[in-house]
C-alpha cells in the first residue's frame, strides 16, 4: 500500500533518552530530538486502569510515518499539542520500506 503525502498532516517529534554529563561529574537523563517527520495520527480509543493504586487514563494511537531506519521501541513521540507517547512498536508492516 502506497503512503500518500496528503495523509501526513501532522509534524511530530521523535525523541531518544540520552545521558548528559553534568557539572558535578555525574549524569542526568535528557531527551534528544532524533527526527521531526510528518505523520498520520489515528486515535485507537482509550480506557482506564489502576496503576500504583491510582485510576489512570490510557489512550492508544497509531502513528504512521515514511520509513526511516533507527526508530527504537525506547523512543518517545511528541504530538503537535505536546502530548508525549512511548513507542510500543516501530515495525515495517509490509516489509517494503515505505512506512512505519
Amino acid at each position: 500500500m502506497t503512503l500518500r503525502a496528503g495523509l501526513l498532516r501532522h509534524r511530530i517529534t521523535i525523541r531518544r533518552a540520552t545521558q548528559v554529563q553534568n557539572a558535578k561529574g555525574g549524569y542526568t537523563s535528557s531527551w534528544a530530538t532524533v527526527a521531526t517527520p510528518k505523520a498520520r495520527l489515528e486515535g485507537m480509543g482509550g480506557r482506564e486502569s489502576m496503576i500504583a493504586s491510582t485510576l489512570q487514563g490510557i489512550s492508544a494511537w497509531r502513528i504512521t510515518i515514511r520509513w526511516r531506519a533507527g526508530v527504537l521501541q525506547s523512543d518517545q513521540v511528541v504530538l503537535p499539542d505536546g502530548t508525549e507517547l512511548n513507542v510500543v512498536s516501530a515495525d515495517d508492516p509490509d516489509g517494503m520500506r515505505e512506512r512505519l
